[in-house]
């Protein structure tokens, strides 16, 4: 199964996050927003329809920034570089931006530690705040 990922950035550089809602599987994990690539439909056409259903917005520019495969998924990770429209919660139980140094304290989902990894994000343990 192909999975598309947003790595969305607001001005400041922190990375937007959706919290699984209760009752789905994951929940209570934190991730990037995205979902899977749907019969005839690009990767770049996926993550353009999910991030629609799910925050609302329209992607107006987005840059391929790495695949990776965890068990029996094949993920496709994507910049978000431009998009229209305001961040809504259609999906996820809330939002929020993270900052890089902080992405870590949040709990995320095993496969999305290639993301992280990615990303460069430090580990971060109690002595962040």
């Amino acid at each position: 199964m192909k999975i598309v990922v947003a790595v969305i950035q607001n001005p400041a550089g922190d990375y937007l996050l959706g919290l699984r809602p209760v009752g789905k599987p994951l929940s209570g994990f934190w991730e990037f927003p995205g979902g899977k690539v749907e019969e005839g439909e690009t990767a770049y056409e996926a993550l353009c329809r999910e991030l629609e259903e799910e925050l609302g917005i329209q992607v107006k520019q987005a840059e391929h920034f790495f695949e990776y495969a965890y068990n029996d998924l094949d993920f496709s990770v994507w910049r978000v570089v431009n998009y229209e429209g305001e961040l809504q919660p259609l999906v996820a139980e809330k939002l929020k931006w993270s900052s890089k140094a902080h992405l870590r304290q949040h709990v995320f989902p095993p496969a999305n530690r290639a993301i992280l990894n990615k990303l460069e994000a430090p580990w971060c343990g109690k002595l962040c705040s």
